[in-house]
């Protein structure tokens, strides 16, 4: 018979998939906005975005609560501490959707350049990352939070060939440099979504196989 201190870690799991479906509205409504050059969208988000705020303190809060009265120990202490480190990721991650519409409403006060497909390719993969990235984690699923993480690469690349297509209109164009920034700026922010989305895939394998890989740190430990 699940304990009360279960049912409350079952709860806190529902919070955080209730915040992470807003974070991809979020961002699903700045790249919609991006696409339509639509202000009104872009000025949505930042409602989200107040919802998203407060629903990562509310999470944070509960977590030191339990921690404080159950003193978890093994994989639930584990979970907690992969719980609250996710919880800032997620917010974060509605930050940069802030940040692209801060974008929106600076392009449309600007020459339109030619569309950059890269952006709505680096856009699907940075989208489905967050998506598969949250499903890991509700699923405990660290085989799948692996294979997420070898996707970082992939963008930093695609994020590369943008900085350089913008690099030739500032310089072919000098008349649409404002515009030219503003797409340089959504790839960064773009890129570090895949970033957090990368950090909360490290966090589900450290809370089912209690592994730290990030920055390597395995691999280090091996060599010494």
């Amino acid at each position: 018979m699940p304990t009360y201190f279960d049912e409350e870690l079952k709860k806190l799991k529902g919070d955080v998939l209730a915040m992470a479906t807003l974070v991809e509205e979020s961002i699903s409504k700045a790249l919609e906005a991006l696409k339509k050059r639509d202000p009104k969208i872009a000025q949505e988000i930042r409602v989200i975005d107040k919802k998203i705020d407060h629903m990562e303190i509310a999470i944070e809060e509960r977590c030191i609560e339990l921690i404080a009265r159950h003193q978890p120990v093994g994989s639930d202490l584990r979970f907690l501490i992969g719980v609250i480190k996710m919880n800032n990721d997620l917010e974060r991650m509605g930050d940069h959707a802030v940040n692209i519409a801060d974008c929106v409403n600076f392009l449309v006060q600007q020459p339109r350049i030619k569309p950059v497909s890269n952006i709505w390719t680096m856009a699907k993969i940075v989208n489905e990352m967050l998506k598969e990235s949250v499903e890991s984690f509700m699923n405990n699923d660290a085989v799948k939070a692996q294979k997420i993480c070898e996707r970082d690469s992939i963008v930093d690349e695609m994020r590369n060939e943008i900085i350089r297509i913008m690099l030739t209109y500032m310089i072919e164009e000098p008349d649409k440099i404002g515009s030219a920034i503003q797409y340089f700026l959504v790839a960064k922010n773009l890129e570090r979504i895949a970033d957090l989305s990368t950090n909360i895939c490290e966090d589900t394998i450290y809370i089912s196989q209690a592994r730290i890989i990030k920055h390597h740190i395995e691999e280090e430990r091996k060599e010494k």
